[in-house]
């Protein structure tokens, strides 16, 4: 709907609106009013015509009976002036009584109205009771509405006339706006379209005063800044043209240095995860070697029984084999799972999710990190508590990278309390608690140390690559932010910490179900 469309749509709607009040409303109103009035002119009329007669019958002169009824014989309003006879009857025992009324006196007399005629809307009839020592009764007096009707007839001409009259001042003014308004603000429309093709000679041509005029004129000076700023800004393209490829040449080097930090960061966190693993490797390697001796003993003893025909003994020392060999095979494969780990954190995430038991996931890289710990300081101990919950099942994860969010939050969690130790020394104990909670359509992961905490000022900044608070040489300033990568962007979670400095700082990651089955 253009602008034209709606300066008419609202002085139509102004001219109908008027036409309403003067055609129904105000007409209506008048003929309420009017008729208003007439009613209470002729109950006046009979209410004076009433007390005339009640006082000349009370006076016992029946002149002025008639002299009170002839004082509206003369108005040429007047359809009947009757007056009516009330008889009052009891009965017998004097207990009830009943009324009637007659005709006594009516003019004129050829009068066609009964006593009990009402208001029309041809003619007005009021009542007005009067009682006496004499008489009781009541006037009847019955008024044309001629008189009403032929005015309201006048008000109705009247108000079409006047709707005539607005109706053709609203085309009047219609027109005017159109040509004022309308039209100034459609060439402007069709200049400024002209203008976003790229056509800057595009002009508004207006000399009116008013603002429209002025509208057009900061439209055209609007235009002419436009094309003299395009002309500056194609000079500048040639010039960003010329440093385009060395920026790409430039983004591209930054995407390399990129890929290479973030390897470091991996292959840093490697290396703090190869001690922990080379402790837990250890004890099934010595597992496996000591059975492995036992076994070489105890074949030599079987042989022996062999010789000796004591088949039952070497049974019995078979026996002992299998079972050493079932304790060798289950320490084999601990050791394999072990080493397996290490290479699937040393490459690539495959970005598969499978289901994994959070909490053996949890554990496990916590004693990993622990014992990498212990590996550069054997004089460091620490109370580690760990609260699983029980209720969780397993949770479809890409199980490499939750791991090596873990990873982080632990090998962060024992560098803060392991300075605060070298500060405290005996008079610290040094804690690290970590928790796992079912919530129904999610699962939480809490890490919580009672180190040296997060200084306020930079809790908005520990999520940002390469902001650090270690030593230069000591971190990358990638491990929090690609944790929370992962957790966010790659499994729809959130990581959040809570902490307080010098008390304690708490790492908590949220995953949303996928899978959900029994601990393995």
């Amino acid at each position: 709907m253009n602008l034209k469309t709606k300066i008419w749509l609202t002085v139509a709607t102004i001219v109908l609106l008027f036409s309403f009040f003067t055609l129904y409303y105000f007409p209506d109103q008048q003929a309420k009013l009017l008729l208003r009035n007439y009613n209470n002119e002729v109950q006046h009329l009979a209410n004076t015509v009433a007390l005339g007669v009640k006082i000349a019958i009370t006076e016992q002169n029946f002149e002025g009976v008639q002299t009170a009824m002839e004082f509206v014989k003369s108005d040429p309003r007047l359809e009947f002036i009757s007056m009516l006879q009330t008889d009052t009857t009891w009965n017998e025992a004097h207990t009830s009584y009943t009324t009637t009324e007659k005709l006594f006196k009516t003019y004129p007399e050829n009068n066609p109205y009964s006593p009990a005629a009402v208001s029309d809307e041809n003619i007005i009839v009021k009542r007005s009771p009067f009682e006496s020592s004499l008489m009781s009764g009541a006037i009847l007096l019955g008024f044309s509405t001629d008189v009403i009707n032929s005015s309201v007839r006048k008000i109705k001409i009247t108000s079409l006339l006047v709707s005539g009259v607005v109706f053709c001042i609203g085309i009047i003014i219609g027109f005017w706006l159109s040509k004022t308004i309308s039209d100034p603000v459609l060439a402007l429309r069709n200049a400024a379209i002209r203008v976003s093709e790229g056509d800057f000679s595009a002009r508004v041509k207006n000399n009116s005063g008013d603002e429209i005029g002025e509208l057009g004129k900061s439209f055209n000076q609007m235009v002419e800044y436009l094309a003299i700023t395009t002309r500056k800004l194609k000079r500048a393209n040639l010039t960003l043209a010329s440093t385009n490829d060395t920026l790409k040449n430039t983004v591209q080097e930054l995407k390399v240095t990129q890929d290479q930090l973030v390897q470091k960061e991996k292959m840093a966190s490697l290396g703090e995860l190869t001690a922990g693993i080379a402790h837990e490797i250890q004890n099934p390697l010595n597992f496996v070697n000591n059975f492995s001796e036992t076994n070489q003993e105890l074949i030599e003893e079987m042989v022996q029984e062999l010789q000796h025909g004591d088949t039952a003994e070497a049974i019995l020392l078979a026996n002992n084999i299998r079972a050493n060999e079932e304790r060798i095979l289950t320490h084999g494969k601990r050791a394999d799972s072990i080493v397996k780990g290490m290479l699937q954190h040393s490459r690539a995430s495959t970005g598969i999710k499978e289901p994994v038991n959070i909490n053996a996931l949890a554990d496990e890289y916590l004693r990993l990190s622990y014992h990498g710990i212990r590996a550069k300081d054997k004089s460091f101990n620490a109370k580690i508590k760990t609260k699983f919950d029980k209720n969780i099942g397993t949770i479809e994860v890409i199980p490499d990278d939750v791991a090596r969010v873990l990873l982080n939050l632990y090998n962060n969690a024992f560098y803060s309390i392991l300075e605060k130790k070298k500060l405290l020394h005996d008079n610290y104990v040094p804690v690290i608690e970590v928790t796992t909670k079912d919530l129904q359509d999610k699962i939480e992961i809490s890490v919580k140390d009672n180190g040296l905490g997060i200084p306020e000022k930079i809790h908005d900044k520990i999520f940002q690559p390469f902001f650090t608070t270690k030593p230069t040489g000591q971190g990358t300033g990638l491990g929090l932010s690609l944790s929370y990568d992962i957790i966010t962007k790659g499994h729809g979670g959130g990581l959040k910490v809570n902490t307080q400095e010098g008390e304690y700082a708490e790492f908590i990651i949220q995953l949303p179900y996928a899978v959900k089955g029994e601990l393995a």
